[in-house]
């Protein structure tokens, strides 16, 4: 997921120790959707741990924000929760760590425990949904041909 009004983000954390912007992508789906919730992002203070959301720089320069899954010596294990590609972000390109967001109306912590629960769970699940995910994928590509053909 990537965030908007991203050129200020660094500025902003450095200055002013917060950042706050509107999500966009599907990424981090379904706990944030795209143009509709706020995220705000301080600077990390010591290392993250899992299920912590990071922002981060991808090599391209773009700020990305995803989960971590877990922690190593040199990096973290990063995934979208809406994807099923890991990523290996070294710790010196994570420049940001979610607080808070508001969702629908509403303005939550990352400390709330319902957050804490789904987030435990999300992450639990992954293995499940990998499977999932695949299978449909795999059925649809045996099954497409045979729709196609039918129109």
């Amino acid at each position: 997921m990537q965030l908007e009004n991203s050129h200020i983000i660094e500025e902003s954390l450095e200055k002013h120790g917060i950042f706050a912007s509107r999500t966009r992508g599907t990424s981090m789906w379904p706990v944030f959707r795209t143009h509709r919730d706020t995220v705000y992002i301080v600077k990390p203070e010591g290392r993250l741990r899992p299920r912590d959301i990071a922002l981060y720089t991808s090599p391209d320069g773009r700020y990305i924000m995803h989960r971590v899954i877990r922690v190593k010596k040199d990096e973290y294990i990063i995934r979208g929760d809406n994807t099923y590609i890991t990523e290996h972000v070294p710790h010196d390109r994570v420049i940001g760590i979610l607080m808070e967001f508001d969702r629908k109306g509403k303005h939550h912590t990352t400390k709330d425990f319902s957050f804490r629960l789904y987030s435990a769970i999300w992450v639990f699940l992954y293995p499940l949904r990998f499977i999932l995910y695949h299978t449909a994928r795999f059925l649809w590509h045996l099954i497409k041909p045979i729709v196609k053909r039918k129109k």
